[in-house]
């Protein structure tokens, strides 16, 4: 914690989604207060795995580029994560809209041996509860999706806003 002039300041960070969800998402939150506070760090719980977060029958959408990706057409391969291996995927991203190719999954049941996220997925990497639905186009949606916070995240400091702001849970 920090005193400036008028008010508090605490950083956070990095904060990683990895504690609750298979993504590399580390982030800096930075809290200003009037008051000094102790906030507290996010609690390591443990996290769903990306095998967990996958879909038993995906229907991915797989453009032409992410086979010319792989076989390396482009000047940088894919990011590819093995959910046998315990990997987790690499961070959210909102230009996943725009190239697929650059987050694969490695799922053998496609004739590469990998493939892109779905919108489900890429949904649930971030924490997103599987009852909400997206309008738009697949398209909107992994941009929403590579532009939010992770739902997680977003709980953790709600919880200690309300906590500073002494309202108990509900």
């Amino acid at each position: 914690m920090t005193k400036l002039p008028d008010y508090y300041v605490h950083v956070a960070c990095p904060v990683k989604s990895s504690i609750w969800l298979p993504q590399k998402r580390d982030r800096m939150i930075i809290i200003g207060s009037r008051r000094n506070f102790a906030w507290r760090e996010p609690a390591a719980e443990k996290a769903v795995t990306l095998k967990e977060i996958l879909e038993p029958d995906p229907a991915p959408h797989i453009p032409d580029y992410v086979g010319k990706r792989l076989d390396g057409a482009y000047r940088d391969r894919p990011i590819i994560s093995d959910p046998e291996r315990g990997d987790i995927a690499p961070t959210c991203v909102a230009h996943y809209a725009k190239d697929l190719s650059t987050r694969l999954v490695t799922d053998k049941r496609f004739p590469r041996g990998a493939r892109p996220y779905t919108v489900r997925e890429y949904a649930r990497l971030q924490g997103v509860p599987d009852t909400f639905t997206f309008g738009g186009s697949d398209n909107g949606a992994y941009r929403m999706i590579g532009n939010g916070v992770s739902v997680p995240v977003g709980e953790w400091i709600g919880a200690e806003i309300r906590r500073y702001f002494g309202v108990r849970g509900e």
